[in-house]
């Protein structure tokens, strides 16, 4: 049985077994049950932003385009009978096109990882996306569809303790230009 966290009552209408039957009977079987919350989704602050350059040059002049996660959209849900964590997520990037475009559409990736309460990423996605600008505007705005990542758990209620990280792969030179200039 999955148990969203947007979808939070449980109701066992049909087969119940005479154990639950009787359980039921000592309360109101319609009563919200406890669910486990969603994990927390972080935007780390030197992936979160995408700076991709023509050749070597690293002037205002050499920017292909500039991209940056501006939010996200997600839920999660339960599934108490496999006891796995099913993590939903659709990123919002914005970008505008620099000096140094030759064409109408970036390409770039980014990535969804989970880490487990130990501090250990258990699960990483990599998604290419193809962002295309309109003929007359060199600013867009691109929601990705829904990301799914699955992880089992030995007991569903550590999944609140597991997180969600959200960022552009980012090439070593990349990473390094946002660490040494900040990103906003």
């Amino acid at each position: 049985m999955t148990i969203g966290n947007g979808l939070r009552r449980v109701c066992a209408l049909g087969m119940v077994s005479l154990g639950g039957l009787l359980a039921a009977c000592s309360g109101n079987p319609f009563e919200e049950q406890p669910v486990p919350t969603c994990p927390a989704a972080y935007l780390p602050k030197d992936t979160a932003k995408l700076v991709q350059f023509n050749g070597t040059g690293k002037d205002l002049t050499d920017v292909i385009v500039e991209a940056e996660f501006t939010g996200y959209l997600g839920d999660c849900g339960y599934d108490l009978g496999d006891k796995t964590l099913d993590v939903i997520i659709s990123p919002i990037i914005t970008a505008e096109l620099g000096p140094a475009a030759q064409e109408r559409s970036a390409s770039f990736k980014y990535f969804v990882a989970l880490r487990d309460p130990a501090g250990n990423f258990v699960q990483k996605s990599v998604f290419d996306v193809t962002m295309p600008f309109a003929d007359n505007l060199n600013m867009a705005r691109f929601r990705d569809e829904q990301v799914t990542l699955s992880v089992p758990l030995d007991d569903v209620w550590t999944g609140p303790d597991y997180e969600i990280y959200l960022g552009f792969q980012l090439s070593a030179d990349q990473l390094d230009y946002n660490r040494r200039f900040g990103t906003n």
